[in-house]
């Protein structure tokens, strides 16, 4: 059955799904996307959990343009505990973060991807939404191809639709953690939990000249430096960086399709392929 996407508002989560439904989807051979967020902080104006929120409502959103289109699929349990942010993103400690190390992290999304495997799902999609997670997630994914009969895939749209969205960005400096595109997000998300009226803008001073692929490798890089030297940090305080002050809901709509519509494709892509994974070693 196709036709227009329903309201992705109506898509329960994985907590909000009964047993009975969650069984229903298994048997129908259903797609599950499982976010992995985080608690950590974003500022004086975005809620801790911003990661875990925006990963689940893009999931809801791919789940509701998928099942329009007849492609059974579900949103998966959300991973609400990420690893320790990057040094080079925030050199100073905040408030209110909770995470986990990078190996207890790949212990629980193994452990999670296995549960979810054991039941009897096949194709499965880790969502990551914190970026210290990408790598991560990339081991405990092969580990569980390599180990079970499901196909587990990594999905970084960091990499794959930011580079597409940026253009509707109003901000000309460097924008990242809590800046304008993830607060346009969030105001799509739970404009309820945004404090504007304390969002205040951060750029780094950024060197000049730098080589070629000079980026960190979840942004599609190909330089992993988690420190970074002085003045890059100079005045900074707020735990964010970019401008959010120039946000608005309507943009964070804009990014979301596009969003959506890159892991659409993707996974439309792999549905299209055969499932015969039978050369796997197992």
């Amino acid at each position: 059955m196709t036709g227009a996407a329903p309201d992705h508002r109506a898509v329960p989560s994985f907590d909000e799904m009964t047993s009975v439904e969650v069984g229903a989807a298994i048997d129908a051979n259903a797609v599950i996307l499982v976010s992995l967020g985080a608690t950590e902080q974003h500022g004086a104006h975005l809620p801790l959990g911003a990661d875990t929120m925006q990963g689940i409502e893009l999931a809801r959103r791919t789940v509701a343009r998928l099942q329009a289109e007849g492609h059974p699929a579900i949103v998966g349990p959300a991973i609400p505990f990420g690893p320790r942010g990057f040094l080079s993103e925030t050199p100073i400690k905040l408030p209110g973060n909770v995470n986990l190390s990078a190996r207890t992290f790949m212990r629980v999304l193994e452990e999670v991807g296995r549960e979810i495997i054991d039941q009897g799902f096949r194709r499965v999609y880790f969502l990551g939404f914190h970026a210290e997670s990408d790598a991560p997630m990339q081991i405990v994914a092969k580990t569980l191809c390599e180990s079970t009969q499901a196909n587990v895939v990594t999905l970084n749209w960091l990499v794959g639709a930011r580079p597409r969205y940026s253009k509707f960005m109003e901000a000309k400096a460097q924008d990242g953690h809590g800046g304008e595109g993830e607060t346009c997000r969030m105001l799509a998300t739970a404009p309820h939990l945004c404090r504007m009226d304390k969002a205040a803008p951060w750029h780094p001073t950024v060197p000049q000249d730098r080589p070629d692929a000079d980026a960190l490798p979840y942004l599609g890089g190909g330089v992993g430096r988690y420190k970074m030297a002085e003045p890059y940090f100079e005045g900074f305080t707020s735990g964010i960086t970019g401008d959010p002050q120039l946000a608005t809901a309507d943009r964070g709509e804009l990014v979301y399709d596009i969003m959506t519509g890159w892991l659409a494709d993707v996974i439309r892509h792999d549905l299209a392929g055969s499932e015969d994974f039978s050369r796997s070693e197992l």
